[in-house]
């Protein structure tokens, strides 16, 4: 049996980033209220499996199937479900999971802040595998996926019952160790298989059977520009052929979904072959235009993108934009646009050359604020509103560097984003990953005051969406902004004040302060 926490379980009301509210504390918010409201289940099928699935759960449902297993073998489900198929016959629960004790970048953050307590992905999946069903069958659990590392961090896999902790993505190791489970031999307590492993061709990954939560597709792995505190750009790129591509785009539309989710660390670099991250833009464009022109596809998001080839090849931009404003996802006011997740990380020259000098090639670090906002400036001119992330607490960070930040932000104010910032945390198999993270208690004045301005952009450039989507009239919309929304920021103000400092509760106030519409 397959399966996944809850909050992996979910498309969030369709908003792939909205699941970042998996990496939130809920504090004294029942967890049931938590599940309907910001992450519901999944629909079944009609013999009671998963509809939808996360995409690395898929693959390995696909890899199992195409090495010996059948479909009577293999059920992927959802934790809710396991009392239907977990039984005597259950030999081995496989478990896919992002943030299983809470370590990623998101919830290290955002747990510190927000609702306080654990993150929501830690306590769903301790939830799972402390399932009653479990406990009483006793199947073998294999724990894969992202973040299957933090298990071995923090040490809690025997407490959780976990028999191997699998590492990396390799098909031959992970069709292995689950063989071995079912013909009841003993599993090794952990597995390491790098998919950068000699001898193997990532391309060879068998496709999906069945379609995965928000239509994923992969159409690249890994990134190559080797930044430090990054795991997935520690890896050799990898680009999946379009042949392949579109066998997964069909299967997905066929289950049901009319959605289409480009999973990759850098769409803009699909079929670049240039060692300085030169673009290839008729790659970019032919595969846009494939997936767009599949009958049956409503919409398209791509997960990542990087600033560089932007400012290498505004028209590919231009020419991207053309196509995939037909198949906007989102939208901001009344206006359709297409975005995707982007790092800015820091404004400070130095931290870029020290530690991310490859992530804006073919330029030059120094040059890294002048990319941004040329960077920004196009895609804003394109329909394309990216959704940025930005470093709290880089080892060796000094209060320059985040002055630099600062000054990068005020060049930013007048941009369309959605900026997320973040404290360090340093990630497995990353040079960084022997640093120390950054800790709320240890942010100084001007750290605090940068993550504040991000939020503060944020509320200005997408109060209005919100509240739009929410109350369409004029008197409950003006009643919700001026007055329910300051109350609510003051008594949070207060109770994080007193459970925190006086730096969240100035936070919470200023956050909280009406808005004057804005002109989209």
């Amino acid at each position: 049996m397959l399966t996944a926490s809850a909050t992996e379980m979910s498309d969030f009301f369709n908003n792939p980033f909205m699941a970042f509210v998996g990496g939130f504390g809920i504090g004294p918010i029942p967890l049931g209220y938590a599940r309907k409201t910001l992450y519901p289940r999944v629909p079944r099928t009609s013999s009671g499996r998963a509809k939808y699935a996360p995409y690395g759960l898929r693959k390995v449902e696909a890899m199992l199937l195409a090495n010996g297993f059948t479909e009577a073998d293999v059920v992927v489900v959802h934790p809710e479900d396991l009392d239907a198929f977990v039984g005597t016959d259950t030999k081995v629960v496989g478990i896919s999971s992002m943030d299983p004790t809470g370590m990623g970048y998101v919830s290290k953050t955002y747990s510190s802040i927000i609702g306080g307590g654990e993150p929501l992905n830690a306590i769903e999946f301790k939830k799972l595998v402390s399932h009653p069903s479990i406990k009483k069958f006793k199947p073998k659990i294999i724990v894969g996926g992202f973040g299957s590392w933090q298990l071995e961090r923090k040490h809690v896999s025997d407490s959780y019952g976990v028999t191997c902790v699998f590492i990396g993505g390799r098909p031959d190791e992970i069709v292995a160790v689950f063989k071995k489970a079912v013909s009841g031999e003993p599993l090794p307590r952990v597995v390491r298989a790098a998919e950068s492993a000699a001898n193997w061709d990532y391309t060879t990954m068998p496709l999906v059977k069945h379609a995965a939560i928000h239509g994923a597709v992969e159409i690249s792995k890994g990134c190559g520009r080797n930044c430090q505190f990054c795991t997935p750009t520690m890896q050799r790129k990898v680009d999946i052929p379009l042949e392949s591509i579109m066998s997964e785009v069909a299967t997905t539309v066929k289950e049901g979904s009319d959605h289409i989710t480009l999973v990759t660390e850098d769409l803009f670099l699909y079929g670049a072959k240039d060692k300085k991250f030169i673009p290839n833009k008729e790659a970019v464009v032919k595969l846009a235009k494939s997936v767009a022109d599949y009958p049956g596809v409503k919409s398209i998001q791509a997960s990542h993108m990087s600033l560089a080839p932007i400012v290498c090849n505004p028209d590919m931009i231009r020419e991207l934009a053309e196509i995939l404003i037909e198949r906007s996802w989102y939208s901001h006011g009344k206006k359709p646009i297409i975005t995707a997740e982007t790092g800015i990380e820091t404004g400070s020259s130095r931290l870029m050359r020290k530690y991310m000098a490859g992530k804006m090639l073919p330029y030059k670090p120094e040059q890294w604020q002048e990319i941004v906002t040329s960077a920004f400036g196009i895609l804003n001119d394109n329909d394309w509103y990216p959704l940025a992330t930005l470093i709290i607490g880089l080892p060796d960070e000094k209060e320059e560097d985040v002055l630099q930040t600062l000054e990068l932000m005020d060049a930013l104010r007048d941009y369309k984003a959605f900026y997320v910032p973040l404290f360090f945390v340093p990630l497995e198999n990353c040079i960084l990953m022997n640093n120390k993270g950054a800790e709320l208690d240890s942010l100084s004045k001007a750290r605090w005051d940068f993550f504040i301005r991000c939020w503060e952009y944020n509320i200005r450039i997408w109060r209005d969406t919100f509240l739009e989507n929410r109350f369409s009239n004029p008197i409950a919309y003006t009643a919700v902004n001026n007055i329910a929304i300051p109350t609510f920021a003051k008594i949070m103000g207060m109770y994080y004040g007193w459970k925190r400092g006086e730096q969240l509760k100035e936070a919470f106030w200023r956050l909280g302060m009406p808005q004057k519409p804005t002109q989209t």
